[in-house]
């Protein structure tokens, strides 16, 4: 991922291996997903089979300890975790507030930006990072159950997977139909559509350049949190490239980044909106996200100012 942005000031070289390389990370951002997806679908696929585990002990476990399996699970640096937490809240497996718990402790590529940058100099030490990636866990899961509480009145209660599988055409509940190639079905969907959004919006950031995605009103208190918590938004691991390097350089404060990050879901966004075909429950969703990654980086950057 970090190439890409190395090679956005060649980009007048010649429009055709800017392209390469943004398809081809676009590409990569797809495969590392892949992985996780199919691992969330085949669990689905299970749940399928096993009713009773699946809205007994799984949505039992959810709502009680959801957010915080979720919370630490956000730690682990992979894209497709968020995807894999918004299918699994599509099928009613899980609650809104675990898969928010998960958007909001993803951090995608920060975690290997921040340890490679410890072979330099003005980097974050050990203790930074570590404080950094479990507050950020931290407030994955306060966060989760708050979110669970405020979007209890907006999410419809009737989800389940065989909704969702007649709604996919997959045939899932089928007991001679093998979920493995079910599993793949599905994983193999989402993934064409991650892979061109990625492709286009790669083109977006190679072309832009990261130097002007980032300025001196992005570190003002609450207003810089606002507009980058908006830009948290965009469904894209590269944000959080972006993010981690502009903090990295001084241009953002830890306010801004915690704002950013939060909201920063990668392709769980993405794979929201590809799966849960309910629009106003995922705008009530976006917005719970969105409001609350900028009040918790505004009150990381106050607090921070403090001492």
């Amino acid at each position: 991922m970090q190439l890409l942005f190395l090679h956005a000031a060649a980009a007048q070289d010649g429009f055709w291996p800017t392209v390469g390389e943004a398809a081809l990370d676009g590409l990569k951002d797809g495969l590392w997903s892949i992985p996780v997806l199919f691992l969330a679908y085949l669990l689905m696929e299970a749940l399928e089979r096993s009713r009773r585990f699946n809205e007994g002990l799984l949505h039992g476990f959810s709502r009680k300890a959801g957010p915080a399996l979720g919370g630490l699970l956000g730690i682990v640096p992979q894209c497709g975790i968020s995807g894999a937490a918004a299918t699994l809240f599509s099928t009613g497996s899980i609650t809104v507030g675990t898969m928010l718990a998960v958007f909001f402790a993803t951090s995608d590529e920060m975690l290997p930006i921040m340890l490679s940058s410890l072979t330099g100099d003005g980097g974050p030490g050990v203790k930074s990072i570590l404080f950094i990636v479990l507050t950020k866990a931290l407030l994955g899961v306060a966060l989760g159950y708050l979110a669970d509480l405020l979007l209890r009145r907006f999410i419809r209660t009737g989800k389940d997977i065989h909704s969702f599988c007649e709604r996919e055409h997959c045939a899932c509940d089928e007991e001679e139909g093998s979920i493995f190639l079910s599993a793949l079905k599905h994983t193999l969907r989402i993934a064409v559509m991650l892979i061109l959004v990625n492709f286009a919006l790669n083109l977006l950031f190679l072309f832009i350049g990261v130097e002007k995605l980032s300025g001196t009103i992005l570190s003002r208190p609450v207003i810089g949190e606002a507009l980058l918590g908006l830009f948290g938004l965009i469904p894209n691991c590269s944000v959080s490239v972006v993010v981690t390097e502009s903090y990295l350089s001084g241009v953002l404060g830890l306010g801004g980044l915690f704002a950013a990050l939060l909201s920063n879901a990668g392709i769980g966004l993405l794979v929201l909106v590809r799966t849960n075909k309910n629009p106003k429950e995922n705008v009530a969703i976006i917005v719970t996200l969105y409001v609350l990654s900028v009040l918790a980086g505004t009150a990381v950057g106050l607090l921070t100012g403090l001492f």
